[in-house]
């Protein structure tokens, strides 16, 4: 036997091992740095719509609940699936975005593994996850029950189909048809997690395009066509949401949006996908190397990569200033992943003497921005409603506005005196007076004060739970009301919400 043929196989095993054994090592310190904090805050106010939605029965989750939520159903059923299993507690219902963070993770050494892309871009992929796994927005809203995380892993799912499609037009590739199939699965589920992924389809389908149309040799028609197959491949899978969105941006046209969008505010979106203000411009440097290579030696990849990162942001920017304002930084954390793979191409460009202060630049500041999050507060209704409870005595009253805090206390306040919600349970639909945030919370408007005084008749004192009081009543009827008949005597904040308590004015004093 020869002994060369005999240890090229031994080298191309433990080689193997080896980097199975990075990777999962980086997705073990990705899933430890989701831990700290997971069960220690309290769900804010959108973590406990999902509670609540994902307690609903399915058919009216699929029916009636779409015409006045503005997300999609498909997260609401998952979480409604995982509760099942695993229960509602705070650290339960969070660990299915845990879950899809740490995958997300580990997607990327493992695609540039299975798509057998070379050593080199393994060791990319590799770092890529690193960076990842320390990326402090990827930990924030890998602990929030919301859609964000899971649509990052399809987001990112869908970035690395697309990029091996066109690969597949670069150099022959026999699975070419897996590519596009991954590519139509994980973008309609993109779509599906998040209204604005839309946005994102935009990025991927103009990318491929702009990609196969200036950097990629060969006859037109199989690119056409293989293009086209996934974008039909997507909209199939997208396509029984489509009558659900039909009909929630009618029920959105007469929102009176609390957003305010400016251009500036396109910077928030770099501080998601960075990672934080500190890494702005360190990460901002070393993605534009990586783009810088892309352009020398992978053009067509610069070309789909730069529509995807830039694209989206563009076009809800320019959404929310010219439409709607629907901006918001969380909505592009599926963009996440792809900075960091351009982030680590960045530094695996620069010199060899450079590579590793520059890792070690980006790992320092990841980890100040990581702690910060963890040193961050969220809207505390755990501890707010807890100590409504324990103080609240006999005859108390609790009022409560917008109708949407309703979630929280369903979810938090299990004893204590009944909640009654201004000016009417959610969902409160179809009154004749100004929507903010959905078309199940409206204003509240003068002809409140009528039944805010039936509320409050005979009671001594009253307990007000209020939340962002300058939109939902801007004019501030609850609190002038109370305030005619009432003395204040304690506040307490929660970040965000507020919980006053009021006595009635005995003559006299």
């Amino acid at each position: 036997m020869n002994p060369i043929s005999a240890t090229v196989p031994r080298e191309h095993d433990a080689s193997q091992a080896r980097f199975w054994t990075l990777a999962l090592l980086v997705t073990g310190l990705a899933l430890l740095l989701r831990l700290p904090t997971l069960a220690g805050r309290s769900l804010w106010l959108d973590e406990t719509y999902s509670a609540w939605f994902a307690a609903v029965p399915l058919r009216e989750l699929w029916t009636s609940v779409p015409l006045y939520e503005t997300h999609p159903p498909f997260y609401y059923t998952l979480l409604k699936g995982w509760t099942a299993l695993f229960g509602t507690h705070e650290a339960e219902m969070r660990s299915l975005s845990v879950l899809a963070s740490v995958l997300t993770v580990f997607a990327l050494p493992a695609g540039a593994r299975l798509a057998r892309l070379g050593a080199k871009a393994e060791r990319v992929a590799l770092l890529a996850a690193l960076f990842l796994a320390v990326n402090a927005a990827s930990i924030q809203y890998a602990q929030q029950a919301r859609p964000y995380a899971i649509q990052a892993l399809a987001g990112s799912l869908a970035v690395f189909f697309a990029g091996m499609l066109v690969l597949s037009f670069v150099r022959p590739d026999a699975r070419r048809w897996q590519w596009i199939a991954g590519l139509a699965v994980s973008a309609g589920l993109t779509m599906w997690l998040h209204n604005t992924g839309v946005f994102a389809a935009l990025g991927l389908w103009t990318g491929m395009s702009v990609a196969l149309l200036m950097a990629t040799p060969g006859p037109r028609r199989p690119q056409i066509l293989a293009v086209a197959a996934a974008g039909i491949g997507a909209l199939l899978v997208w396509s029984p949401f489509v009558p659900m969105l039909i009909k929630q941006n009618a029920a959105m046209a007469h929102l009176s949006y609390w957003i305010r969008f400016t251009p500036r505010n396109v910077t928030a979106a770099w501080t998601v996908i960075s990672g934080g203000q500190v890494l702005h411009y360190p990460v901002a440097l070393l993605v534009l190397l990586g783009f810088a290579w892309l352009w020398q030696r992978a053009r067509a990849h610069f070309w789909l990569l730069a529509c995807v990162l830039v694209l989206p942001i563009l076009a809800l920017a320019g959404y929310s200033y010219f439409v709607k304002p629907v901006f918001l930084s969380r909505l592009f954390l599926w963009l996440g992943p792809l900075g960091m793979v351009l982030l680590a191409l960045g530094v695996v460009r620069l010199p060899p003497r450079w590579r590793l202060p520059s890792t070690a630049v980006v790992l320092a500041l990841s980890a100040y921005a990581v702690l910060g999050f963890y040193r961050s507060h969220t809207e505390d209704w755990r501890g707010m409603l807890a100590q409504v409870a324990r103080e609240s005595r006999p005859g108390d009253v609790v009022l409560a506005f917008p109708n949407e805090v309703q979630m929280p206390v369903t979810y938090y306040m299990r004893t204590g005196p009944a909640v009654a919600y201004l000016p009417g349970p959610f969902p409160a639909l179809h009154l004749p007076r100004t929507y903010t945030g959905n078309s199940g919370a409206p204003n509240i408007a003068p002809e409140d004060v009528a039944r805010l005084r039936a509320l409050t008749a005979e009671h001594p004192r009253v307990w007000l739970i209020e939340r962002l009081a300058n939109l939902y009543d801007p004019a501030g009827i609850v609190m002038n009301e109370l305030g005619s008949r009432y003395r204040l005597v304690k506040t307490i904040e929660g970040n965000g919400a507020n919980i006053r308590l009021y006595e009635a004015v005995t003559p006299g004093t």
